[in-house]
């Protein structure tokens, strides 16, 4: 009995073998399950969010998920290998939507703001059976709130220019022409959202119907006073421009710096 139990054994334990051998090489094809955790999410601020999903080859997913599915969990399966997660809302200006044609998730126009964008961006490692990624949406852009101090009324015309005009789908500042002419209320001051920089080439302009008076190389100031264009969460920056006294002032974190400049007649 013993010696025919041992010969059973002996033909099973190769068919183990050859089984075992097989699941794994099946591990291998199989898809990494993606497990996006919304539940740290601002429900009050992001009301929706946009998520896309790319490979090597192109976007994999896109969706909007709404705030009443932040509390559960959103599963999808992704190749092996390696993904890049996008998760982005624009609170107020839900116009902006999906990626667009080229695969970026942000292109501003000439003439426009950069909308408040907040934004998840991350390379995912999916060479695992799951991965858990918690999503936590950033603030993605810098108001800048501009004020013209004067006398009385002033007829000046304020002009922002850079070389960033929105984001591809890793979430990198993407190169092209930004160019904004914002609205001065009575008190001579605006605001203006501008998208996270790459340099210090950013600047501001004053023009009347002449042409330019005075040409900022506003970036550098900004970066001069430490701002930090790469930090996660992107802070607000102050401008005062005083023209009588030919005044700069930045204030960005409580930090103020105030600078002279030549006024040019």
């Amino acid at each position: 009995m013993l010696q025919r139990l041992s010969s059973v054994l002996l033909c099973i334990l190769p068919v183990m073998s050859l089984v075992s051998c097989s699941v794994k090489e099946d591990r291998e094809t199989c898809p990494c399950v993606l497990v996006l955790d919304f539940s740290k999410v601002d429900n009050g601020l992001l009301t929706s969010l946009n998520l896309s999903v790319a490979g090597p080859d192109g976007i994999l997913c896109q969706d909007v998920v709404q705030e009443d599915f932040y509390v559960k969990e959103y599963r999808v399966a992704v190749p092996k290998g390696g993904v890049m997660l996008n998760v982005y809302s624009f609170p107020g200006d839900e116009s902006y939507g999906m990626l667009n044609a080229d695969g970026d998730v942000l292109e501003i126009p000439e003439g426009c703001e950069c909308p408040p964008v907040y934004m998840h961006s991350v390379e995912i490692d999916t060479r695992k059976e799951i991965h858990r990624e918690t999503v936590v949406p950033l603030k993605n852009f810098c108001r800048l709130s501009i004020e013209m101090v004067s006398d009385g009324y002033s007829p000046y015309i304020l002009e922002i220019n850079g070389n960033v005009n929105g984001y591809g789908h890793d979430g990198f500042p993407k190169e092209g022409n930004f160019a904004f002419v914002p609205e001065t209320d009575e008190n001579g001051c605006c605001t203006v959202n501008i998208p996270r920089q790459k340099d210090s080439s950013l600047r501001l302009r004053i023009c009347d119907e002449d042409g330019v008076l005075k040409d900022f190389a506003v970036g550098e100031y900004i970066v001069a006073m430490g701002y930090d264009w790469s930090q996660k969460e992107l802070d607000d920056v102050e401008i005062i421009i005083d023209y009588a006294k030919t005044d700069i002032t930045l204030i960005v974190d409580d930090w103020e710096k105030t600078m002279q400049f030549d006024v040019i007649i």
